[in-house]
């Protein structure tokens, strides 16, 4: 068995062999929700799949797509992935608006990745986004994403060739889809094994077992990159439970939430806030204030 030195050298060479590798991010802070229902999904991802095609000198590692922002980790030069982008964006923004859901079009910051392990925490990060925000998802469940084909198969039977012409005028809303005919699909979009290099984003992590047990744990690399990334929210309510129930204990000497007095919960929101990047909707849903109390701490958010 390769000993740990040996492995982590070989994520290197195979991951960084001569191109940056990128976190690409929009802010869904700022940005109103523009994927507003399952169609709105299918469409940018196959979207983001032809994206790929035409600008094959960028390969996507990782990603996910949110109902506010997106975050796509890609190996390229920086102006092949904002091309790439420009097209994305651009071709969105127009079948919203045919859609009758007009929205501001996203901008997107792109920071570099310099290092396996950085690597390794900005997927984790990204994998973690659909299941951080959507209760009803694990990081394995969620389908707008690249998290559910690392170390597990999903059964893909069809592919685009299988798609009559009026099939894929309708999948991909455009008389001429350029797009492969042996990439494979799944209910109603392309797969993102087919237009992903997953084999490179899995080269990151030294085996299964290193990527499972990342996805629940690494909570400072979390709180250290969604400050770098300007993001919130990047606990489940139950992983910031478990946090905040430790800080109760340590900085009170209280077993039990229930038990703090109401200035001690304003003093717990803003560790919520500031350390967890929590939004005002998570910390008072674990809090018990109410939202005029948590809208007067934190106004504006």
């Amino acid at each position: 068995m390769e000993n740990y030195t040996i492995r982590e050298r070989n994520c290197k060479a195979v991951v960084f062999p001569n191109r940056p590798v990128w976190h690409l991010f929009t802010n869904g802070k700022t940005s109103q929700s523009f994927l507003n229902s399952v169609d709105n999904y299918r469409f940018a991802m196959n979207l983001l799949a032809r994206c790929a095609f035409e600008v094959p000198e960028n390969e996507i590692l990782a990603f996910a797509l949110m109902s506010n922002h997106v975050h796509i980790i890609i190996s390229g030069q920086k102006k092949d992935i904002e091309e790439s982008f420009n097209l994305f964006k651009r071709r969105l923004h127009r079948y919203l608006c045919l859609c009758g859901h007009p929205f501001d079009r996203i901008e997107m910051t792109m920071k570099i990745i310099e290092s396996e392990t950085s690597l390794r925490n900005n997927i984790i990060y990204v994998h973690r986004n659909g299941y951080v925000v959507n209760p009803e998802h694990t990081p394995f469940s969620y389908p707008w994403s690249t998290g559910r084909y690392y170390f597990n198969d999903i059964p893909l039977e069809k592919r685009v060739s299988d798609l009559s012409v009026l099939e894929k005028r309708e999948v991909f809303k455009t008389r001429q889809a350029n797009i492969p005919s042996d990439w494979m699909m799944i209910d109603g979009y392309v797969a993102p094994p087919s237009f992903c290099n997953i084999a490179l984003g899995k080269a990151a992590f030294k085996n299964a077992h290193q990527y499972f047990t990342m996805l629940g744990k690494s909570v400072e690399s979390y709180s250290e990159l969604a400050c770098d990334i300007d993001d919130e929210e990047f606990l489940t309510d139950s992983e910031l439970f478990t946090q905040i129930s430790r800080i109760v204990r340590s900085r009170y000497n209280l077993q039990s939430f229930r038990d703090l007095s109401k200035a001690q919960k304003f003093d717990i929101a803003k560790v919520m806030r500031f350390t967890y990047r929590s939004s005002n909707g998570q910390i008072r849903r674990l809090t018990g204030l109410s939202q005029y109390e948590v809208d007067a701490i934190f106004p504006g958010q």
